[in-house]
């Protein structure tokens, strides 16, 4: 063999054993693109600068799972105003609407506490988790309700860590659905 031949032979020989790994990779994704196409709806938790949100996924389950008595009801005048003002907002500021929408579900469950004759210390009048877990334990909600509202809470707190930009305007649109939904509900139960 020539000289140029082997180097020839040789150079083939390094470019086939470099493309060796992604061809195998390429090749085994290509093979298994429909049960990897099945498993993107299970992905919970998208890393973004070190920031973890799970938002869309846990917005879907939330809406999965409060199609309950207590949230099914009528939308009010007040409900369909906070609702327009709190849509056109999720477009511009997402995390701001999810925030006035937490403070909704804030307000709501004070106001119920006071018509039930909740006793509520000075030091809870802030904490309305443990504003919901007296009327929970009355009997003032259920526990679905409670349950949505601690959801909501968590995913609040989610959106306020979170970098401005990953919040998309459909998920925010979901959680002051949600939100709304569950305030209006314990407006309801205090009438």
């Amino acid at each position: 063999m020539k000289p140029e031949t082997t180097s020839v032979l040789s150079f083939v020989a390094q470019v086939i054993s470099s493309l060796a790994w992604p061809a195998t990779v390429l090749t085994c994704i290509f093979l298994l693109r429909r049960h990897l196409i099945a498993l993107i709806p299970l992905v919970r938790t998208v890393k973004y600068s070190d920031v973890e949100i799970r938002f869309g996924q846990e917005i879907a389950e939330l809406k999965r799972t409060t199609e309950i008595a207590e949230l099914k009801g009528g939308a009010t005048d007040l409900k369909h105003d906070r609702w327009e003002s709190l849509s056109r907002l999720v477009d511009v500021r997402p995390r701001t609407a999810i925030r006035m929408a937490w403070n909704q579900i804030e307000n709501s469950i004070r106001e119920l506490a006071k018509r039930k004759d909740t006793e509520i210390t000075d030091a809870a009048e802030g904490m309305p988790m443990v504003i919901g877990a007296l009327l929970l334990n009355q009997g003032g909600i259920s526990t679905q309700q409670y349950q949505l509202m601690q959801n909501l809470r968590m995913l609040y707190h989610q959106a306020e860590r979170a970098e401005a930009d990953t919040i998309t305007a459909d998920n925010a649109a979901e959680y002051v659905g949600l939100a709304l939904r569950l305030a209006a509900s314990l407006e309801e139960k205090g009438h």
